[in-house]
């Protein structure tokens, strides 16, 4: 199985936007704000599969504001001729060590929609320099991988006895949609037909990396960590209940089998009984250190397919998902 890893001319520091926000919060004094932000991905379908993670994670261990870097900034200008950046902006660039968290479902993960790809937390300014990164490792792969899974499963053939080899990792455009297709659970004819038929994504209106709704304002004007919670299940046993917050992890835990919630779009109430708990999304980036393990596509694929095998979306018609809050009732 060949899987080499390349290097190429792609920079996603060629998107400037990211770059220019954060240089606004740099010169208004919020860029050390400590701000939540979510990434998301609305599926054309029942679900999507989560996919990058592992590419973000790697870019991480990769990336620096080298002094090329900078000065190739420092060389850009507007349509009048003046810089876009200020030195005292590429001052701090050269200085900076990303320091957000960051966590992601893991890469093959079933999501529900509405379910955020990751979440990510820490200073603004570093938060704004990886919106351009979420977009092109984590939300565009998970297009393409949701589009082959969606596909596959709608097929009804989710076993695979000899798997096709996993595509030669490339730092591409083009390397990591055939990456995403893969663990997608398509074949090599199918991923190129992908290519030729699919425009290139761009995130909806709703959709990207954007401020998270972390807090809900209860009747007491007290604000509460929002929660979002379901329940999975293998064919027709349910597994448990997922907390998709890292606010609620400590909470969710064998001792407590009840939860009174809150739907935060009706107001209904609802009590909730569990069997076990897990927290869905996992560490990506700890304080900018990636500490999520190097995954080979393979077993990506195959986590795939296992979990198209156990989704049963009549399974969660009755039970609730989407955002809530905790409430004492």
């Amino acid at each position: 199985m060949s899987y080499i890893h390349e290097q190429s001319d792609f920079d996603w520091l060629s998107d400037v936007s990211a770059l220019l926000a954060a240089q606004d919060a740099w010169h208004s004094g919020g860029y050390d704000r400590v701000a939540s932000y979510q990434l998301v991905y609305r599926p054309p379908g029942l679900f999507a599969l989560s996919c990058g993670a592992g590419l973000l994670a790697d870019l991480a261990r990769r990336f620096r504001f080298t002094f090329d870097i900078i000065r190739r900034l420092g060389n850009q200008t507007d349509a009048q001729g003046r810089a876009l950046f200020t030195e005292s902006f590429l001052n701090y660039l050269q200085r900076l060590r990303i320091r957000a968290d960051v966590w992601a479902a893991p890469e093959g993960t079933l999501l529900l929609p509405d379910e955020p790809i990751a979440l990510a937390r820490g200073p603004l300014a570093h938060l704004l320099l990886l919106a351009a990164p979420m977009h092109w490792l984590l939300w565009r792969s998970t297009h393409w991988a949701t589009l082959a899974a969606q596909q596959r499963w709608q097929s009804g053939y989710l076993a695979e006895e000899d798997p096709p080899p996993a595509p030669i990792s490339s730092n591409s455009l083009k390397g990591w949609t055939l990456r995403a297709l893969y663990v997608g659970a398509s074949s090599p004819d199918e991923a190129e037909a992908f290519l030729h038929q699919n425009a290139e994504p761009q995130p909806a209106d709703g959709e990207g990396f954007q401020p998270a709704r972390v807090t809900f304002a209860s009747n007491e004007g007290l604000a509460r960590p929002l929660a979002q919670v379901r329940r999975t299940y293998r064919g027709s046993h349910p597994q448990g209940d997922i907390w998709l917050t890292r606010t609620h992890e400590e909470t969710a835990s064998v001792g407590k089998t009840t939860a009174h919630i809150a739907d935060v779009r009706t107001r209904r109430h609802r009590t909730l009984h569990f069997s076990r708990f897990q927290n869905l999304y996992q560490p990506v980036l700890t304080r900018g250190y990636p500490v999520l393990p190097d995954i080979k596509p393979a077993y990506l694929r195959q986590r795939t397919l296992t979990q198209l095998r156990a989704f049963t979306p009549e399974k969660l018609a009755d039970y609730p998902h989407g955002w809530f809050v905790e409430t004492d009732r």
